[in-house]
């Protein structure tokens, strides 16, 4: 495997919002450092069909520092290439011996929350000794561990756009499908907002934000400050290279990232609103919140989270998204779970559950290593 580091401008667009240069670039403006490579080797003689003889990937590493100094590298949804199983292990330690070059000398791991499938389905995960025995077979080191924490949640929805609208609500929930029905039938406004450069959309982020942050409090959630949100509205303008050494295009050219806020009204007042993400053909729920005035019983009349989904659901279909990716939900549907309502909502949404492996680590200092996982572990 051939690892070179390339320059923000020569990075190639992917349909992955988390592996975009955009991304790169906000997680920049938040105080992280993005690097950008571009990786590729020959086929291994055990993908059958996987690979043709070669491979290629274009992957965004962000450099993160903890706040007791601790620095570790962090590829969000990445790498954006499939492998089997079998593979793995093996892949990941050669990717990360191939970027301990670029990556700065303090650095104590890299870390991989890999959107590859795990192999123990839905059901109850065995413990992390067990996952590790397995994901390091194969490998020379045998240095591959499972992090103490999941910065993405493993569990996802993920909605197929490529459906007619009518088969994709007939994929969902009875009563999934009748609260939609409800959301609109109780008069609720609707609204989309695509930029922030008019006053009324900035207002309406504003308004959107007390929505939020007063459900992450209510829910005991982590809310980031309006700035962060503000920002992602702001794209960033990147000048195209023209000299020899831009790599090439690795697929067809995708749009950058876009973000829109949609809210639901009645009566003048914001029932909920969410953020939704578009990446060439996948569209994420990224950021949602419900106003923390509404009644149970007003909620169960209005059901503006349900309206708000179909929007979504019907906006990215129109931009060309074929992927919904409703971005976490709990394990399982345990009735005792605090966000057992969350799974009932999203998995009702006509989708598939799906569970990824989470976040895996390849430790370059032992010892250094073992106070990140003990600070995470303990705050």
């Amino acid at each position: 495997m051939t690892v070179s580091e390339i320059r923000r401008e020569d990075f190639p667009a992917q349909d992955n919002l988390f592996q975009s240069g955009f991304w790169g670039d906000f997680k920049t403006a938040c105080g992280q450092q993005a690097v950008f490579f571009l990786c590729s080797g020959e086929a291994y003689s055990g993908y059958p069909g996987m690979f043709d003889e070669t491979f290629s990937f274009a992957l965004m590493v962000l450099i993160r520092t903890t706040k007791n100094g601790i620095t570790y590298a962090y590829v969000p949804k990445g790498p954006s290439i499939q492998i089997d199983e079998q593979y793995r292990g093996p892949f990941l330690e050669e990717l990360s011996i191939n970027l301990r070059t670029y990556l700065p000398q303090d650095c104590v791991c890299i870390r991989y929350d890999l959107e590859w499938i795990s192999p123990f389905g839905n059901g109850i995960p065995p413990r992390a000794e067990i996952k590790e025995m397995r994901m390091n077979f194969g490998t020379e080191n045998g240095l591959l561990r499972k992090a103490p924490v999941d910065h993405f949640a493993p569990g996802t929805v993920i909605v197929d756009l490529s459906l007619p609208p009518e088969k994709i609500l007939l994929r969902m929930r009875q009563t999934t499908r009748n609260s939609i029905r409800r959301a609109y039938k109780s008069e609720n406004v609707f609204s989309i907002y695509d930029s922030m450069k008019t006053e009324e959309a900035k207002e309406k982020l504003a308004v959107w934000y007390s929505v939020y942050s007063g459900t992450a409090e209510r829910k005991n959630f982590y809310s980031a400050k309006l700035p962060y949100f503000e920002r992602l509205f702001v794209k960033r303008p990147i000048v195209a290279a023209d000299h020899k050494d831009s790599c090439p295009p690795m697929s067809a050219p995708v749009p950058d990232p876009s973000f829109y806020l949609f809210t639901a009204e009645n009566d003048g007042k914001m029932l909920s609103g969410m953020i939704l993400g578009i990446c060439g053909k996948s569209a994420y729920y990224m950021y949602a919140g419900t106003s923390t005035e509404l009644s149970t019983e007003q909620m169960k009349h209005t059901m503006p989270n349900y309206g708000l989904q179909w929007e979504a659901m019907r906006f990215a279909r129109m931009k060309g998204c074929t992927r919904y990716d409703l971005l976490g939900i709990p394990p399982n549907g345990d009735p005792n779970h605090p966000m057992k309502g969350l799974y009932t909502f999203k998995t009702g949404l006509g989708g598939t559950p799906v569970r990824f492996c989470g976040c895996w680590d390849y430790p370059f200092a032992q010892n250094e290593y073992n106070w990140l996982r003990n600070s995470e572990v303990i705050g």
